[in-house]
């Protein structure tokens, strides 16, 4: 049905479309964490195994930057469309790949890049169909949409691969992309929000760099950056607890769980308070928090800390989300919102090898202090350069 026909969505339908889309979109993506469990049941080496599970997540680093400089030209209902339809696609082929590992690794690359499509759409169009003085609340809220996965999705999959039910997890990539294609493709309506000349007319390199030249703009994305690393450490300290002989679900789980709670019940905190004033101490807090985690970590402190890590967690991500749309002209939204969700996947690309490297020279716990060590001091580095803009009258 052409979408004149439609009645305006409420800004109420509108949060609750955006939170289920990246339920589903994120939940896809979730759940491949497990993969190489499946892929050892398959017959895959743990090297084949590994790349595989990577090419999905190299593919969406990729074109989340790519398409972040297109989707001015094209809008957001083509976008959304070729998302979900190659979801659908993706998610299919690697569930029939089997085996045969070159249609297998094409199949997560086709994934990958289909995901994409979907997160910088979603990501853009909720940059630009909220005003500044209610993002805090509304991203809370689409991000608890974000996070929930962690705490349902995956355990189920963990249950089925631990009980040898390989068909049914391997279904569970499919069925959500189905879903969230419906989701994004016939129910959210994005007409409201339109792509104007302006931001077409933006050269999508030289927007880009219009974006770092612009010093609040830079710093929010700097801070992304920061706050990714944090994020990323938490998502692959496995290692480190692993040192010690505990489990790092103690305190994942419980971050998951605070995380969505804090965000569906307290993300109007927010829009109280100027963004840029919460983002340094939050991440830095979270980062001592993770410094903590790491001095004999056991079942008891690991989810006393992941409690209040997902305090962080809950005000932070969607506090940062909407940290660099505060700071962005419109015009340029789309290439702030590319570049700011190329980072996130950057980080989650970067963190592991380098801990990995690290690791082998010193040991896991030294390599995870370190990664740790470092957003502390770029936290460090911003709460400076912000008061400097501050004092400049430039924020």
């Amino acid at each position: 049905m052409p979408s004149v026909c439609r009645a305006p969505q409420s800004r109420n339908k509108k949060i609750l479309l955006l939170a289920l889309g990246f339920f589903f979109n994120f939940g896809y993506s979730n759940v491949s964490y497990l993969l190489p469990v499946y892929y050892a049941h398959v017959g895959y080496s743990a090297a084949r195994a590994g790349a595989l599970v990577s090419a999905f997540y190299f593919a969406t680093l990729l074109f989340r930057l790519l398409l972040g400089m297109m989707i001015p030209r094209f809008g957001f209902r083509k976008f959304l469309a070729a998302g979900g339809v190659l979801s659908i696609a993706g998610s299919l082929a690697v569930a029939l790949s089997g085996g045969h590992f070159l249609p297998a690794l094409a199949a997560r690359i086709l994934f990958g890049a289909a995901s994409a499509f979907t997160q910088i759409s979603l990501a853009t169009y909720q940059s630009l169909a909220f005003r500044e003085e209610e993002r805090g609340l509304a991203y809370s809220i689409i991000m608890a949409g974000g996070l929930a996965p962690m705490m349902t999705a995956v355990p189920v999959a963990d249950w089925l691969l631990a009980h040898g039910y390989f068909n049914s997890y391997i279904s569970i990539p499919v069925i959500f992309a189905v879903a969230m294609a419906a989701v994004t493709i016939f129910a959210l309506d994005t007409d409201d929000v339109a792509l104007s000349a302006s931001h077409a007319a933006v050269s999508p390199f030289s927007g880009m760099g219009e974006c770092f030249r612009m010093p609040a703009v830079a710093l929010s994305l700097f801070m992304v950056f920061t706050f990714s690393i944090v994020d990323a450490a938490s998502s692959f300290m496995a290692p480190m607890t692993a040192s010690f002989g505990t489990m790092s679900s103690y305190f994942l789980s419980t971050n998951a769980a605070v995380g969505v709670a804090v965000r569906l019940f307290f993300g109007k905190v927010l829009d109280r308070y100027p963004r840029w004033k919460l983002s340094a101490p939050i991440t830095a807090a979270m980062a001592l928090l993770l410094l903590l985690a790491s001095v004999n970590p056991g079942r008891a402190s690991l989810m006393i800390l992941g409690f209040l890590f997902g305090i962080g967690m809950g005000f932070g991500f969607p506090l940062h989300l909407a940290l660099v749309s505060d700071h962005s002209p419109r015009r340029l939204q789309p290439q702030a919102v590319s570049i700011m969700w190329f980072t996130i996947a950057l980080d989650f690309a970067v963190v592991p090898l380098a801990t990995s490297y690290i690791s082998e020279a010193t040991d896991a716990v030294f390599s995870f202090r370190t990664v740790v060590l470092t957003a502390l001091a770029c936290c460090a580095f911003a709460a400076f350069m912000w008061r400097k803009l501050e004092r400049a009258g430039r924020i």
